[in-house]
């Protein structure tokens, strides 16, 4: 039986655009340090809600001081979690049923300038990204990936 590994979980609040709060950049590295740091991609709020009470893994005090810190632009906390091993916590954070980490591509309209981020929402789900010209673009989640 393999014994369980510590990860830390970074999540790191980015700035808001507009009047709304950033996306969250979720990065999992060991609690060695013996692996280099994994950037998985960024997370909506309710992303990050629906992974912190899937296995009721963290205290309602934990959540409550995450989301504070979180709160604040810019804002950056790490909550701890045991895995069987690297693989099983990286297909969790990412593969996520119901808003999997995946790629988000769009065309600013104003300097044709290309996007692509790894961005983990559900379908209908709404978030602005912006441009480094200034134009905001609004993205919604319309279609649903497939588990593999």
């Amino acid at each position: 039986m393999k014994k369980n590994e510590t990860f830390g979980i970074v999540l790191t609040r980015l700035p808001r655009v507009r009047e709304t709060p950033g996306l969250i950049q979720i990065t999992v590295g060991d609690s060695s340090g013996a692996r280099a740091p994994r950037k998985l991609g960024k997370l909506t709020d309710a992303a990050l809600r629906s992974r912190l009470a899937h296995f009721d893994a963290h205290s309602a005090n934990e959540v409550a001081a995450l989301r504070q810190e979180l709160g604040k632009d810019r804002g950056q906390t790490t909550i701890y979690e045991s895995w069987p091993g690297l693989s099983n916590c990286l297909h969790f954070w990412h593969g996520f049923v119901g808003s999997q980490i995946r790629p988000i591509e769009w065309i600013c309209e104003k300097c044709g300038l290309p996007h692509r981020d790894d961005v983990g929402a559900s379908v209908g789900e709404s978030f602005l990204r912006p441009c480094k010209c200034g134009q905001i673009k609004l993205i919604t989640v319309t279609t649903r990936l497939v588990p593999a």
